[in-house]
C-alpha cells in the first residue's frame, strides 16, 4: 500500500498557520513514530503545498531519508519518504482538513451548503 500524508497539521504542529512560511513548530506528538511505523510495511509520501526541499530538510533533521524528485504517477519505495506537491496515486490519504466523501448531499452539508443535489 501507499500512504499520502499531509505535512502541516498532521506532522508539523502548524500552531500559527502559514505565518512567514517557515517550519516553526515541533512535530505533533506521535507523528514521527507513526510515520516510521507506516514506513516499515508501506510506501509513504508527504503531500504538501510547501517547498518540498524545505520539508525534506526538516524531516531529515528528524532522522528520515527523503527524496524530492520523482517522475512517475506512483510512489512504491519503502523506507524513503518522497516529499512532493503532486497528488500521486495512494491507497490512503491522511489530512487534517479533509472532508470525507460518501455522496454529494452529505459533502455539501459538511461544507455548510444547503443545496440538495437532484439528478435529472
Amino acid at each position: 500500500m501507499t500512504y499520502a500524508i499531509d505535512f502541516d497539521g498532521v506532522i508539523h504542529a502548524y500552531s500559527r498557520g502559514w505565518a512567514d512560511g517557515t517550519i516553526y513548530d515541533p512535530p505533533i506528538p506521535g507523528a514521527l513514530d507513526g510515520l516510521r511505523a507506516l514506513m516499515k510495511q508501506n510506501a509513504v509520501f508527504i503531500l504538501t503545498t510547501r517547498d518540498p526541499g524545505q520539508v525534506a530538510e526538516w524531516l531529515t533533521s528528524h532522522g528520515f531519508t527523503c527524496r524530492t524528485a520523482h517522475d512517475g504517477p506512483f510512489w512504491d519505495v519503502r523506507g524513503v519518504l518522497l516529499i512532493t506537491d503532486r497528488k500521486l496515486a495512494a491507497t490512503h490519504y491522511l489530512d487534517d482538513r479533509a472532508v470525507p466523501f460518501e455522496n454529494w448531499d452529505q459533502a455539501l452539508a459538511d461544507l455548510g451548503q444547503t443545496h440538495t443535489t437532484k439528478e435529472h
